[in-house]
C-alpha cells in the first residue's frame, strides 16, 4: 500500500490567509463588542440587558469557524493517499504528445484559440480513449520542454497540461524538428511497448527541419509520428497580444502577422513513416480520442493483455467537507453565552402585572 501523500492543486493553500483573516476579524469584533457594551451601559445594568459573553465561550466559536474554513481548504487542494488493484486491459502503447505552444498558437480561427482546443481535445477526448496506455507531454515553441513523462498517472498529467501555456518553452519560434529529436529521447528503450508520438501545430515551422527529423525517428528508433494540423491554411488568422494600452495583434516591420496553418509539411512529416497519419482538423471540430482509436491502435503492433495494476485512489475531499459541515452544525448549536434567568427586574414587572 502506497503512504504518499499527495495533492491535487496545493495554488489553493493561499485561502488560509482568508482563514487567517477571519480569525482576526473574529477576535477584533469581540474586543470591540466588549468596548461598546461597557460604554453604553455600567456593568451592573449590562448585566441585566444582555449576557455576559466570555473570552473562552467566543474564542471557541472563532476556532471552531478557522477549523471549518482549514477543513473546507483541505478539501479543495484534494489531497490522495493510498491505492488499489486494479484489472486493465493493457496494448502497450507510449504515446508522446508533442504540443506546440509558440504565439501563433494563439490565433482564434479555433475557438477559444488554438493552444486551449488542443488542450481540450487532449484533456477530454484522448485521456478516456486511452485505456491504460502510458502518455506523456513536451511543450515546444523555440526549444522543448518535457511537461510530463511518460506516465499512467492521469490526474498528474491533467496538471501538467493546466500548466501548459505559451510561456512553458522560455524561446520563442516554432522548432518542430527540434520537438521531434527532443521526444526520441523521452522514451525508455528498455520496455517492450509500441512508441508512438502525437504531433499538434499549426505547422509552421522556422527551419529546424522537421521532415529529415521524423524520418530519423522512424529509421532509428522505428517511432512514427501521427501529424495533428490545426488553424486556417488559406487565410490565416491574427496573432492576439496583451499590453498595457489593451490587447493588440502581432506585427512584423510594421505589419500585422497573420498565421497560416502549414498542412503540406505536416503530410511530410506524417508520411515519413508507413503509419502515415496526417489529420487536417483546420478550424473544424475533431475529437482525438477517435483518431486514436481509429488511426493509431489499429495500425500499430499491439497485443492487449490483462493486467493487475496498483492506481492512486481519487481525492479524499469527502472526509474533509464532511468534518467541515460538522463543526458548522456544531458552532451553530452553541450560543453566546449561559441562559438566563428571569432577572429580579422582569419578576417584580410580572407580580404587578398579575396583580
Amino acid at each position: 500500500m502506497r503512504s504518499e501523500l499527495a495533492f491535487d492543486d496545493l495554488r489553493w493553500l493561499h485561502l488560509l490567509w482568508v482563514v487567517l483573516l477571519v480569525a482576526l476579524a473574529g477576535v477584533y469584533g469581540v474586543w470591540q463588542r466588549r468596548r461598546a457594551m461597557q460604554r453604553f451601559a455600567g456593568p451592573l445594568l449590562v448585566a441585566r440587558l444582555a449576557p455576559r459573553v466570555s473570552w473562552p465561550a467566543a474564542l471557541l466559536r472563532l476556532a471552531l469557524v478557522g477549523a471549518c474554513l482549514t477543513l473546507l481548504t483541505a478539501a479543495i487542494i484534494g489531497p490522495r493517499w493510498g491505492e488499489r488493484e486494479v484489472r486493465v486491459q493493457r496494448r502497450g502503447i507510449d504515446l508522446m504528445i508533442v504540443l506546440d505552444t509558440s504565439r501563433s498558437m494563439l490565433a482564434r480561427d479555433v475557438t477559444p484559440n488554438r493552444l486551449e482546443r488542443a488542450k481540450l481535445a487532449i484533456r477530454d477526448d484522448l485521456l478516456p480513449a486511452l485505456g491504460g496506455d502510458r502518455v506523456g507531454l513536451i511543450a515546444f515553441a523555440g526549444q522543448a520542454v518535457l511537461m510530463c513523462p511518460l506516465t499512467t498517472d492521469y490526474g498528474f498529467f491533467r496538471l501538467a497540461l493546466e500548466d501548459t501555456t505559451t510561456a512553458s518553452a522560455l524561446q520563442g519560434g516554432t522548432m518542430i524538428g527540434d520537438a521531434l529529436r527532443r521526444a526520441a529521447t523521452a522514451f525508455d528503450d528498455k520496455l517492450d511497448t509500441t512508441r508512438v508520438v502525437l504531433l499538434i501545430t499549426d505547422g509552421e515551422d522556422h527551419d529546424s527541419f522537421p521532415v529529415e527529423a521524423a524520418q530519423k525517428l522512424w529509421e532509428e528508433s522505428r517511432i512514427p509520428v501521427v501529424a495533428i494540423a490545426m488553424g486556417d491554411p488559406r487565410e490565416g488568422a491574427r496573432v492576439p497580444v496583451a499590453g498595457a494600452a489593451g490587447e493588440t495583434y502581432l506585427e512584423y516591420h510594421g505589419e500585422t502577422v497573420w498565421s497560416k496553418a502549414d498542412f503540406a509539411q505536416l503530410r511530410q512529416v506524417a508520411a515519413a513513416s508507413p503509419l502515415n497519419r496526417f489529420v487536417g482538423a483546420g478550424t473544424r471540430n475533431f475529437d482525438l480520442g477517435e483518431i486514436y482509436r481509429e488511426a493509431v491502435v489499429p495500425f500499430v503492433n499491439v497485443q492487449e493483455q490483462e493486467q493487475m495494476q496498483r492506481i492512486p485512489l481519487p481525492a479524499q475531499f469527502q472526509w474533509f467537507a464532511a468534518a467541515a459541515l460538522a463543526l458548522l452544525l456544531a458552532d451553530s448549536l452553541l450560543r453566546d453565552g449561559p441562559r438566563l434567568r428571569p432577572s429580579a427586574v422582569s419578576l417584580s414587572v410580572e407580580k404587578g402585572a398579575a396583580a
